[in-house]
């Protein structure tokens, strides 16, 4: 189960979440149990309830069936530091 649902993930779901400025990782699966994590607009834009339930589970559920859970993480970004634009730079 492990080797189709990275085969679906690199071949149609990245691609496709990559081409709207997000992306997905396989985390885990277990005997019940699939988690995926979701980056960028695929866990925090406009549309990521609708690409939740409307894309990534319809095509994790092709490969896994009914009886599987599936759990969607969101990743949280990475803050970026901004200088100090008060502060004077150090020679």
């Amino acid at each position: 189960m492990r080797d189709a649902l990275e085969t679906m993930i690199e071949e149609v779901l990245r691609p496709l979440l990559q081409a709207d400025g997000g992306d997905i990782e396989l985390v885990s699966v277990e005997d019940a149990k699939v988690v995926v994590r979701t980056k960028g607009e695929a866990a925090f834009g406009a549309g990521s309830h609708y690409v939740r339930v409307s894309v990534i589970e319809p095509a994790i559920r092709k490969v896994v069936g009914a009886d599987v859970d599936i759990a969607i993480e969101k990743a949280v970004p990475k803050a970026t530091r901004r200088s100090d634009p008060g502060r004077a730079s150090e020679p």
